[in-house]
């Protein structure tokens, strides 16, 4: 592969990620499982070598980048000093190393391959590598189910970056290699960031230049910037984002930069297949530890269930961290370079999160089934909740119902409250956004409108229209699969569309009306006009 020319390179790989992708959506599976599924196929023949490794690794470092630079375009720093975040992440990677380094040390006698000669300090390291779930692959699952802002998603985003700072701290520790000096001028530096970043994002207008300062703000400002102190340039791109959380055009931003994020990460789960070719002793090591994905999954349930959160945040939460990391990987990179595993662990370590992937995946799609088919035995987990998330027990006097308070739906919300007054209730599962508008907007809560069990406990019978504003399509089928559980509902469901697919599936799903936005928009815009004349 060394002497093909670079367009060929590409081709290849873009053409087996694009097949790959393509025939996991066709099964009902993500996409990136398909991706994986085809950094395997250019492992096995061959390709591997060369302009391709170089180039899709490249990409790889890109997307990861990327993606936690929109991480800290939705994170505030509030949020990771909850103690549902940052003590469940630092009990479970705990209570992880000690039970596995226990397991460890017992399949030593097993007589396998991999297990054999394995020393107490190098189970540590690998139970401390498996501690970790996968950045990357759950803000993808949260983004495809349309579940990003949510409160469980929100808390898996603060768990994994918790997870991510005890990573960059073993990994700056293990180097023997200390940071720059210079790193105590950091917080100054910071500083001089943000004011200047936000007021050239101030002077921005809103063509092509705004990803251009996205990419600037995550590689130079950011990457190069941490380097330069001799930290990990991944967090510098997560602190960046972070910095500028706050400023007014911060959503106009993250949209501008998730399209690039979305395509350089399939160079990620490509990368993932390539690490090295599988033998018999590591694929066989990856499927006796790929059950641990079960006991990673039930202790994140049990732990955030100790926080007073209801049971279905726990279980979703729980479930979307159930997989084992990128992180995991580098870390075991370190543990190669002192010593402590082979080359066949590093391949074992790659086989199974690509292993726990493609399991998680589908769980993750159905979760809101499974979550309903359990129910029973879940609930039982935790009955005293008082958390956040706990959802309103009543909609009061509400006749109207406005799901999802965005650029839509606050518009929708006020015209109602004009003409309705209390009669109009606004829900939205975005805290952040709740606190905001309950300054303006009486009558707003919080609540997960996805959650059957919402529907199950209110009293729906007062209300004439629910009218459904979110922008996720996955989120609006979701709503109405939970509302169509009501027996003998007298309201009507009105939803918006943005593309003639979306329409037909909101009516399959028991819409009565679906407002396709592009079509009224031009007519709206005309009639508006006229009006002025």
């Amino acid at each position: 592969m060394d002497n093909f020319d670079p367009f060929f390179v590409d081709a290849i790989w873009l053409s087996i990620a694009f097949a790959g992708g393509l025939l996991a959506k066709r099964i009902g599976l993500p996409p990136l499982v398909g991706f994986l599924l085809g950094g395997f196929i250019i492992n096995f023949s061959g390709f591997h070598q060369g302009q391709i490794y170089s180039a899709v690794e490249a990409m790889s470092d890109i997307g990861v980048m990327l993606l936690l630079f929109t991480i800290g375009l939705k994170l505030k720093l509030k949020t990771l000093f909850k103690k549902e975040i940052w003590a469940t992440a630092t009990i479970h990677i705990v209570l992880t190393i000690l039970a596995l380094s226990g397991v460890f040390t017992l399949l030593t006698f097993s007589g396998l391959q991999l297990f054999t000669g394995l020393t107490f300090t190098s189970s540590l390291m690998i139970s401390f590598a498996l501690s970790f779930s996968s950045t990357v692959f759950v803000v993808k699952s949260l983004e495809s189910r349309g579940e990003f802002e949510s409160y469980h998603g929100k808390l898996a985003i603060g768990i994994l970056i918790i997870q991510d700072i005890f990573a960059v701290l073993f990994i700056t520790f293990s180097d023997n290699k200390l940071p720059s000096l210079w790193v105590f001028t950091l917080p100054i530096l910071l500083w001089v960031l943000k004011k200047l970043l936000s007021k050239i994002l101030n002077t921005l207008e809103h063509g092509e230049m705004i990803p251009v300062f996205g990419f600037f703000a995550t590689f130079i400002a950011g990457a190069f910037s941490f380097s330069f102190f001799g930290l990990k340039p991944d967090l510098g791109a997560l602190i960046i984002g972070m910095l500028l959380v706050n400023h007014p055009r911060v959503d106009e931003l993250y949209k501008r930069m998730v399209e690039y994020k979305d395509f350089f990460l399939i160079a990620f789960f490509i990368n993932v297949g390539l690490i090295g070719l599988p033998s018999s002793s590591t694929v066989l090591t990856a499927i006796i530890l790929l059950p641990l994905v079960v006991f990673k999954g039930v202790l994140f349930l049990l732990i955030l269930s100790r926080f007073q959160l209801q049971p279905r945040t726990a279980f979703l939460g729980a479930l979307s961290l159930s997989n084992f990391s990128e992180f995991g990987l580098i870390v075991g990179v370190v543990g190669l370079n002192i010593g402590l595993i082979n080359e066949e662990w590093l391949v074992a370590l790659a086989l199974l999160m690509a292993f726990s992937f493609a399991i998680s995946a589908p769980l993750s799609n159905y979760s809101h089934v499974i979550f309903d088919k359990f129910k029973f035995w879940i609930l039982k987990i935790n009955q005293n909740t008082k958390g956040e998330d706990c959802e309103p027990v009543d909609f009061g006097n509400a006749e109207y119902l406005v799901i999802g308070l965005g650029s839509v739906g606050k518009p929708a919300y006020d015209t109602l409250q004009t003409e309705y007054g209390q009669k109009v209730l606004g829900l939205d599962y975005n805290t952040e956004l709740i606190e905001q508008l309950g300054q303006k907007r009486s009558n707003v809560k919080w609540a997960d409108s996805t959650d059957s069990e919402l529907w199950d406990k209110v009293d729906s019978s007062k209300l004439k229209a629910v009218f459904l504003t979110m922008s996720e399509e996955e989120t609006n089928l979701n709503i109405l699969k939970a509302i169509n559980r009501i027996n003998n509902r007298s309201f009507k469901i009105f939803t918006i569309c943005h593309y003639p697919d979306q329409k037909v599936k909101y009516l399959n799903e028991g819409a009565h009306f679906v407002f396709d936005y592009k079509n009224y928009l031009g007519k709206d815009y005309v009639e508006q006009s006229l009006n002025q004349l």
